[in-house]
């Protein structure tokens, strides 16, 4: 029982993300909304556009996170690209700790290193701890929050709340799989 009521937020921020009524509307949504996302980054880390360029290849994602008490579940649409040619991805998040809130995110992974790029498309993971309060609104200039970066193994890493507020303590797990949005869970948003 308790499965099913994680199941269902999931299910609600990944139709929030990348909507259309054809695969092409939904790759058109998802380019806009993750180099809005690319540009949001740039704004709070100086350093990610260089990284950017300096890349083999990169991946720019936006959705969302949402922490109830032992669980956070979140997900969203990304975009891969690399030698000129883009390719779309879903993700979808699952951790344990504590927190509350609900946060709209963008991510940003440059890969600087072949082996560590390779692991991504054939693997599609990434786990780590995360520690952080956020309170951002769209609207507002001001923030508090912890828009993180890190470099890992040949793959820098950049953060940035977009809107909402959580407080959390988690071990998050990402997991990004391909698609070309014809066998999309939200096929018919």
């Amino acid at each position: 029982m308790k499965l099913g009521y994680l199941a269902i937020p999931l299910i609600l921020v990944l139709g929030g993300c990348a909507t259309g009524s054809t695969p092409e509307a939904k790759k058109a949504n998802a380019r806009k909304e993750t180099a809005g996302a690319l540009q949001d980054i740039y704004k709070d880390h100086p350093t990610a556009k260089s990284a950017v360029s300096s890349s083999l290849g990169y991946l720019v994602c936006t959705g969302s996170d949402s922490y109830l008490f032992a669980a956070s579940t979140g997900g969203g649409v990304c975009t891969f690209s690399s030698a000129g040619k883009i390719e779309y991805y879903r993700f979808a998040s699952l951790g344990a700790g504590l927190g509350i809130g609900f946060k709209k995110v963008a991510f940003l992974y440059t890969f600087h290193d072949a082996a560590a790029m390779q692991r991504f498309l054939t693997e599609g993971w990434d786990a780590g701890a995360r520690a952080e309060a956020t309170a951002r609104h769209e609207e507002d200039g001001g923030q508090v929050a912890a828009n993180t970066s890190y470099d890992v193994g040949g793959v820098k890493v950049f953060q940035s709340a977009i809107w909402g507020a959580a407080a959390q303590a988690t071990v998050q797990g990402y997991k990004f799989w391909p698609t070309d949005f014809t066998q999309d869970v939200t096929e018919y948003n």
